[in-house]
């Protein structure tokens, strides 16, 4: 049996449309505002947007800036990059086997490899890849510092291309009393330029075969402090002893420099032994260094460690105190820190005629110009017969005086 289907009169279509049209106007007030509303809240979801993406980027800079740099070594993310760096030098040779004989390991460095430098084909770096990022080759750095003196302590000055300029230090027109309304008297001080220009400083270090990947980080650590190391002693070497000639690439450190502008005391003739300098000897280098350098600039001795053995017996009865070693490694002086390299004549009773014994003053006066960052290349062909893999690390460096009265040097008698 069909149902039928009744249809709505005209009437009861139009009571049905005016009591929905009822409802639209009693409801009305409660939409009108959701517009305004809507818009509203897409502008605080946009601004939360936008904070969130400063969140991120607030958290990203400060995961890469918070490295722990353990002292005398690198992070391990500077550590991994250097290693990272050298496995693939290794397989862009083809000679990765060379640190693992082992199949497996080998994918697994070289995996460990490509996901540090986030490298996703099997293409190796590049010439223009070589260098350190910026952040690590800052860790590099201040890895040589800890191990050196010249990095430390003296005043840094870039070069870019070709020569830079910093400035020298000449006549100093001193300041005095201007009456009230008077004309500033002007003061001319005398200046100069010192010459900066990169000479390449490196070193090579040899790496056993046989790495696996469990020591991956451990041989970036390896790698950074053996390249420090050298570097601080290259560094100190050239900075204090560079004698202007063709060795030193005709540079001139602070003991040639100094040794040639009078500012030495020598030992008198014949004593040429480090055992015949007394302590009005070294007290006679600080009468030796301007002033303007003793005032307010950090100055000290620089000594070979083995002076320790020397310098306790300088106390007296009267100046108990003269010579402190202090508990952390440390020493002082007449009231002056003593800061130790080993590049400095050591202590000896046999004769050493015409050495550099000690140099006080404020290496701060002094230029350490420096072009880019260190780099490292690898080679598996240097120590082809000792089977073992070199890693060469270069730096461009130079040194120059910004003021040559700031240091004093004590040498033994030519004869």
């Amino acid at each position: 049996m069909n149902e039928q289907t009744t249809t709505p009169s005209p009437d009861q279509e139009i009571q049905s449309f005016s009591a929905n049209l009822n409802e639209i106007q009693r409801n009305w007030a409660n939409v009108k505002d959701l517009p305004p509303a809507v818009k509203t809240l897409e502008d605080k979801l946009a601004e939360m947007a936008s904070q969130l993406a400063d969140i991120r980027r607030q958290t990203l800079y400060r995961a890469a800036t918070a490295r722990v740099r353990p002292y005398q070594t690198v992070s391990d993310e500077c550590a991994a990059e250097i290693a990272a760096r050298f496995v693939i030098h290794c397989q862009k040779s083809d000679k990765l086997e060379a640190l693992s004989s082992v199949s497996s390991q080998r994918d697994a460095l070289l995996s460990l490899a490509r996901s540090t430098l986030n490298i996703t084909t099997r293409a190796a770096l590049g010439t223009g890849d070589v260098p350190l990022p910026v952040q690590y080759g800052g860790e590099i750095r201040e890895l040589i510092s800890e191990f050196g003196v010249a990095r430390k302590y003296m005043a840094h000055y870039p070069i870019g291309m070709g020569t830079a300029k910093p400035a020298r230090m000449g006549a100093r027109p001193s300041f005095g009393s201007i009456a009230m309304s008077a004309a500033f008297p002007e003061k001319s001080p005398g200046f100069g330029y010192a010459t900066l220009e990169s000479h390449k400083l490196g070193g090579i270090v040899r790496l056993p075969r046989e790495l696996d990947e469990q020591s991956f980080v451990s041989m970036g650590r390896f790698l950074a402090r053996f390249g420090a190391i050298e570097f601080a002693r290259a560094e100190d070497t050239w900075a204090f002893l560079a004698d202007g000639t063709g060795t030193y690439e005709n540079i001139s450190g602070i003991v040639n420099t100094v040794s040639a502008s009078g500012n030495s005391v020598i030992l008198t003739a014949g004593k040429t032994k480090p055992s015949d300098a007394t302590l009005d000897d070294f007290r006679a280098l600080r009468r030796k260094v301007n002033k303007a350098a003793l005032n307010g600039t950090r100055c000290a001795y620089y000594l070979d460690t083995t002076w320790e053995s020397r310098l306790p017996s300088f106390r007296t009865q009267q100046e108990p105190l003269v010579y402190q070693r202090l508990a952390n490694g440390t020493a002082i002086l007449d009231g002056y820190p003593i800061i130790w390299t080993d590049v400095l004549e050591p202590y000896d009773v046999l004769p050493s005629a015409n050495k550099p014994l000690a140099v006080f003053g404020a290496l701060s006066f002094w230029w350490f110009g420096e072009h880019g960052t260190p780099r490292i290349d690898t080679s598996e062909h240097i120590w082809f017969a000792n089977d073992q893999l070199a890693v060469r690390f270069i730096e461009e460096i130079d040194f120059d005086y910004a003021a040559p009265d700031a240091v004093a040097v004590l040498k033994t008698a030519a004869a």
